[in-house]
C-alpha cells in the first residue's frame, strides 16, 4: 500500500480531470487516517468478519478513491463485499452500493475491461436476483445507465456502441419498472421517458457521424451481418423519440383534471425534438401550439415572455412540466454557477463538449461536469434567424433555418492556432437551438455561447 509521504509529494488527479489543492489533500489525509483507525478498532473489538466493519470500510474506500489510491480502494471494497456476503448471503441488496462503488473506482482507475465485467454482473443481478420492483431499483438502473454513458468517452472507442446500447436498455428497463410500480400515467415517469429521448438523440448523432460506432448501431444485433441503412435508423430513432414524447403528453392529458401546462410543455419539447431532426416546419407549428396552450393554461404572460425571451441550446438537459420550474433551472444552472459568470452575462448560453471521443453533443446532464480551468473556453457571438412569413416558411419558400447558427464570430478564446479556431467554428455549426419566440413565432436574435471544448483540444 502506498504511504502518505508518497501522496503528499503529488497533486493527485481524481475523476473528472480535477487537480486537488494542497489544503484539500491535507484534509483527505486526515480523514483517511481516522478511517483506518476506526477500522482497526472495530477489528480488535469484534473480529475481522463482523458486519459492523462494512460501512467503515466503504467510507475508507471513498477516501482512498479521492486520493487516487484505486488499487487500495479496490481491495478495501472487495473485503467489505466479502463481509456482507458472509453475514447476509451471497446475493443480497446490501452489497449493491459496494458493487456500484467498485465499478466507479475501476472507471476512475481507467480499468474499463474490469469495469465492463462488473457492469454485466450488476445487470445480471438486477435481472435475476432483484425480488422487489421499487423506486430503489429504478434509481439503481439509472445509475447503471450513467456508468455506461461514462464509458462512451472514457472506454476504448471500439466499446462506444456497446455502452450506448447498454445505457439505452438500462434506462428502458428502469422505465418498465417505473410503469409497473406507478402505472403508465404517473408524472414520475416523465424524466425516465425524456432520458430515453435524449439517448435516441445520441444514437442519431453517432449514426450521422458514420464511423465504427454508427455502423455498429445500425447492426440488427451486435456482430450481425444485417446492417440497416443510416436513413432507416435515423427514422426509427426519430419516431421512437416522438412516441416517447407523445407518451409524456398522454400522461398530462390523463390526469384529473388534465394538466394543461404540462401538456403544453410536452408539445414544446416535441417541437425541440423536431428541430434536432431537421424538421423546422413541423417544429414551427408545435412552437405556436405550445405557446397558445401555455396562455390557455393560465400561465402568467410575463413569465411566458421571460421564458422565451432568449434562445435555448438543444436538447434541454431535463424535462420540465412548468414554465416556472424551467426558468428556475435556467437561473440555477450547475454549469453557469460553476463558471462564475459575471452579472452582465445573464443571457449567455453554455455548452460543454462531452469529450474528444464523442464531441458532437454536450456532456449529458446525468454526468457531473468536469471541473476544468474556467479560462479554458471559447466565447462565440452569433445570430439566429427569425420567421417573417409563417406560411412561406412552412411551404419551403424561406430557406433561413431559425435553429442554426449564422454569422458566428469567435470573440474570445485561449486556443492559439488558426486550425483550432476553425475546428471550434465547425463544431458550432453542429449545434441546434430553440429560437427566441414571440407568440410562438421565431424572432431574429443575437446570442453568445460559452463553449468548453474537450481538454485534448486545448492542451
Amino acid at each position: 500500500m502506498r504511504g502518505l509521504p508518497f501522496i503528499a509529494g503529488l497533486l493527485l488527479l481524481i475523476a473528472g480531470n480535477t487537480w486537488i489543492s494542497a489544503q484539500t489533500l491535507d484534509v483527505l489525509q486526515e480523514q483517511l487516517q481516522s478511517s483506518r483507525s476506526l477500522v482497526n478498532e472495530l477489528e480488535d473489538s469484534h473480529g475481522r468478519d463482523n458486519l459492523r466493519l462494512a460501512e467503515p470500510l466503504a467510507q475508507l474506500a471513498d477516501q482512498l478513491m479521492a486520493l487516487g489510491l484505486y488499487a487500495d480502494a479496490h481491495r478495501t471494497l472487495d473485503r467489505a463485499m466479502q463481509i456482507v456476503r458472509i453475514n447476509d448471503g451471497l446475493y443480497t441488496r446490501a452489497q449493491l452500493p459496494l458493487l456500484q462503488k467498485k465499478i466507479v473506482n475501476l472507471a476512475n482507475w481507467g480499468d474499463w475491461d474490469a469495469a465492463r465485467i462488473q457492469l454485466e454482473h450488476q445487470l445480471w443481478f438486477y435481472r435475476t436476483k432483484s425480488r422487489r420492483a421499487d423506486q430503489q431499483l429504478v434509481e439503481d438502473l439509472q445509475l447503471l445507465a450513467n456508468m455506461h454513458l461514462r464509458g462512451v468517452t472514457e472506454d476504448g472507442i471500439e466499446q462506444q456502441s456497446y455502452h450506448l446500447r447498454r445505457a439505452m436498455s438500462s434506462n428502458g428497463t428502469a422505465l418498465a419498472v417505473g410503469e409497473a410500480i406507478w402505472g403508465k400515467t404517473d408524472p414520475r415517469l416523465s424524466p425516465l421517458l425524456y432520458t430515453l429521448v435524449k439517448q435516441c438523440h445520441l444514437h442519431i448523432v453517432a449514426i450521422n457521424q458514420t464511423g465504427r460506432t454508427g455502423y455498429e448501431l445500425r447492426q440488427a444485433a451486435p456482430g450481425a451481418d444485417w446492417v440497416r441503412k443510416p436513413s432507416e435508423m435515423r427514422r426509427y430513432y426519430y419516431f421512437t423519440g416522438v412516441r416517447l414524447l407523445n407518451q409524456i403528453k398522454s400522461m398530462y392529458s390523463a390526469s384529473a383534471p388534465a394538466d394543461q401546462e404540462g401538456l403544453a410543455m410536452a408539445n414544446l419539447y416535441l417541437a425541440d425534438w423536431q428541430v434536432l431532426n431537421g424538421r423546422d416546419s413541423e417544429a414551427l407549428v408545435n412552437y405556436q401550439l405550445a405557446y397558445t396552450e401555455l396562455e390557455q393554461a393560465g400561465v402568467d404572460r410575463e413569465l411566458i415572455q421571460a421564458f422565451f425571451s432568449q434562445p435555448a441550446l438543444l436538447p434541454e438537459s431535463r424535462f420540465h412540466s412548468s414554465v416556472h420550474s424551467a426558468l428556475a433551472a435556467r437561473e440555477n444552472s450547475e454549469l453557469s454557477a460553476y463558471l462564475d459568470v459575471p452579472d452582465d452575462a445573464t443571457n449567455e448560453l453554455f455548452y460543454e463538449e462531452w469529450g474528444s471521443a464523442f464531441p458532437y453533443v454536450s456532456r449529458p446532464s446525468e454526468l457531473s461536469y468536469r471541473l476544468a480551468n474556467n479560462s479554458n473556453f471559447a466565447l462565440f457571438s452569433f445570430n439566429l434567424a427569425g420567421v417573417a412569413d409563417i406560411q412561406s416558411f412552412i411551404n419551403g419558400l424561406s430557406s433561413d433555418a431559425f435553429s442554426r447558427v449564422q454569422a458566428a464570430e469567435l470573440v474570445e478564446t485561449l486556443v492559439e492556432s488558426h486550425d483550432q479556431e476553425q475546428r471550434l467554428l465547425q463544431r458550432l455549426s453542429w449545434l441546434r437551438f430553440r429560437p427566441k419566440l414571440e407568440n410562438g413565432v421565431p424572432q431574429q436574435a443575437v446570442a453568445t455561447l460559452r463553449y468548453l471544448p474537450a481538454l485534448e483540444l486545448i492542451e
